[in-house]
């Protein structure tokens, strides 16, 4: 946490977890073209730098004004010690607004904070819903968006559904989503870059990433997802580029699992890695919200190995297939998952496609916010 008193800023950020920092690095970096000062708040949802601050470095973003130490002993004790010391901040800082991103815990202890406080409270990427009231994430952002002062959407679809749950229009600004305008402003500097420790040679090479509990924390569905890709990879005879999370490490140790002989763990990545193997790769399998559209970014289809997802367009626009992952409890559909990952088509150009602002996100949200604050 901050040890000194702080200035009043115009926006007070809350970002813990690996996609709030890259969408507040691309916020951040345009404040100055509108005049807008802020101060950071690192929840510490994330504890480890490498699936947070590395990305605000790499991005050539300022680190946090505040980083808070909540209680990692359970997510009720993390998140009332987030809470609190987000509430703290506000204090110090009398911002004009609270600005949270996206849809983690530390996204409900930043509105739940402001929310308390007074203060007027600003959430991006607004109204977006994947219909999956088992994930955390869904309770986050339904309840968010009912604290929320001005909801910020990615385009028409999450705007609707705000407005089918009574939030006035006025509330609500189209904006589009800032993860799309840094993809599109780091391609020239992956251009001539391999990601560390990239496979060598021109075979195919899956990109994967697995986090979420509902599959990582089940033994059945964790082995059978790690079945599917070592099938895919003595089919294709490709590699698996497989940067493991924290979590999907603890629950393969837990259940005796190892990683296929044909997977290379790089370790966390840094943001520009991580576009950069997405855009070299043949195919992205993930349950990632972030990677799903990243992947479509950088011109690679994706399976989601979820049942629903929030982000609806990627489906319709056949950028991504949804593949669910309670089918793995059954042998047979990791053939299955291994036939929908070898026949993923090239998927649609994102310049043309009229989604998500088009690289304009990050300065629409700002000039949206001069003129509510």
């Amino acid at each position: 946490m901050s040890n000194t008193p702080s200035p009043n800023r115009d926006l007070l950020t809350v970002v813990g977890a690996r996609p709030q920092f890259i969408k507040s690095a691309a916020v951040t970096r345009g404040l100055g073209d509108v005049g807008l000062t802020q101060w950071l708040v690192h929840t510490g949802q994330h504890a480890d730098d490498d699936m947070g601050l590395d990305f605000l470095s790499e991005l050539g973003v300022p680190p946090p004004d505040a980083r808070l130490f909540p209680s990692h002993a359970g997510r009720s004790e993390r998140m009332a010690d987030m809470i609190a010391g987000v509430a703290e901040e506000i204090q110090r800082v009398k911002p004009r607004a609270v600005v949270v991103y996206g849809d983690t815990d530390s996204t409900l202890a930043g509105a739940l904070a402001a929310h308390h406080a007074g203060a007027l409270l600003v959430h991006v990427e607004a109204g977006l819903r994947s219909g999956d009231r088992r994930m955390p994430e869904e309770h986050n952002r339904i309840l968010t968006d009912q604290l929320a002062d001005v909801l910020c959407t990615t385009g028409p679809k999450a705007s609707a559904q705000l407005v089918k749950e009574g939030v006035e229009q006025h509330r609500i600004i189209e904006v589009g989503d800032v993860m799309l305008d840094l993809a599109l402003a780091a391609k020239s500097r992956m251009a001539q870059a391999f990601p560390v420790a990239w496979p060598e040679g021109d075979l195919p090479v899956m990109v994967v990433t697995l986090h979420r509990p509902g599959t990582v924390d089940d033994p059945v569905l964790l082995e059978g997802a790690l079945s599917a890709i070592e099938r895919w990879a003595q089919k294709t005879g490709g590699s698996v580029y497989f940067p493991v999370h924290p979590r999907t490490r603890k629950a393969m140790e837990a259940a005796g699992l190892k990683l296929p002989v044909q997977a290379i763990d790089p370790g966390p990545l840094g943001y520009l890695d991580m576009q950069s193997a997405l855009a070299r790769g043949t195919v992205v399998l993930t349950d990632s919200g972030g990677v799903q559209k990243e992947a479509w970014y950088q011109g690679t289809a994706a399976v989601i190995l979820r049942s629903t997802t929030e982000w609806r367009e990627l489906l319709e626009i056949k950028a991504s297939v949804l593949f669910d992952p309670a089918q793995l409890a059954v042998n047979s559909a990791a053939a299955d998952l291994v036939e929908a990952l070898i026949g993923r088509p090239a998927v649609p150009a994102v310049d043309t496609s009229g989604l998500f602002g088009e690289g304009r996100a990050a300065a629409t949200l700002l000039h949206a916010l001069v003129d509510r604050i």
